[in-house]
């Protein structure tokens, strides 16, 4: 095997399963491909790595992507990341914040840093932002971050949420987002944690239902499209390979989320009895579904 691992560079790992596909991306598949786990950070990826194009990986981050939202559940998410923003402005002591959005989505993070008064710079590769988004006071660049050129330490504040399990080179990423990050700046890093209690139900499901070659790890070629999986450990590699350093790590879930769905309807239940407690418990045993982390350069 001599496939590197993206975090740590290991050529060890082990087969977990085959991936499943959704109909845009098996137009897109040429191999046969694994997910494996690195035996030496334990991050999850795809083996062979996967080319494809980037009008290819455009086409399945499409509109369609975004899921429209319950009002209540919308709410809760715009709480969430204002106290996300209010614990980076508790790690800084500085006004004029310069703030850059990567992998932007809809925009939902410009929103806050827009009502912050924050000098905003945003960068993904298809433009998905809703009209609340779009500012002539924003900068934004339709890209790759990798190859576009922006100033050293020029950024306070620099927000990868949702990115880093999306891109094949994630080492890259967050060594150029130290290069920008000004000096006492601070990076936001949030990844779904793949030893969540929640895969562990996924596999026995997967297991009961003789499904048990298909990967519970990762979804590369099915939305969310995560092609690179994290847990404690192998996010805690990647960042002091970057030349990062943790100053804050959570591990957390969305609880209640049921409450989003129409009272008594069929997903108000599944989500009550079935994603509730499995969520609760792995708050309880430190195995919930989401890691975060806050970070600054490392210290000389």
């Amino acid at each position: 095997m001599s496939k590197l691992c993206p975090v740590c560079g290991n050529t060890n790992y082990k087969k977990i399963g085959l991936p499943k596909a959704n109909n845009i991306s098996k137009n897109f598949l040429d191999k046969e491909y694994y997910v494996v786990q690195c035996l030496n950070c334990e991050a999850y990826f795809v083996s062979p790595e996967i080319n494809f194009s980037e009008e290819q990986w455009a086409k399945l981050y499409n509109s369609e992507y975004f899921v429209r939202q319950s009002d209540w559940l919308e709410r809760r998410r715009k709480k969430e990341l204002a106290n996300r923003f209010n614990h980076f402005e508790n790690l800084i002591n500085k006004k004029n914040i310069s703030f850059l959005d990567v992998g932007t989505g809809e925009g939902k993070a410009i929103i806050e840093a827009k009502k912050r008064k924050w000098k905003i710079t945003a960068i993904d590769i298809v433009d998905n932002r809703n009209s609340d988004a779009k500012n002539t006071n924003i900068n934004f660049i339709k890209g790759n971050f990798i190859d576009i050129d922006l100033t050293p330490k020029s950024f306070d504040f620099i927000y990868l949420d949702s990115v880093i399990e999306h891109v094949l080179n994630p080492l890259e990423y967050l060594k150029k987002a130290a290069e920008l990050l000004t000096d006492d700046g601070v990076v936001y890093i949030g990844v779904p944690n793949e030893d969540s209690l929640f895969n562990d139900v996924r596999k026995l499901i997967f297991c009961l239902t003789k499904q048990q070659h298909i990967s519970e790890k990762i979804k590369p070629f099915y939305s969310p499209y995560h092609i690179i999986g994290y847990n404690f450990n192998s996010l805690k590699t990647i960042i002091n390979n970057s030349g990062l350093e943790i100053k804050t790590l959570r591990n957390f879930g969305r609880k209640f989320e049921f409450l989003g769905n129409k009272p008594f309807s069929k997903d108000f239940w599944i989500s009550f009895l079935f994603l509730f407690p499995i969520e609760f418990i792995g708050l309880l045993i430190k195995r919930d579904v989401y890691l975060e982390a806050y970070v600054k350069k490392q210290k000389k």
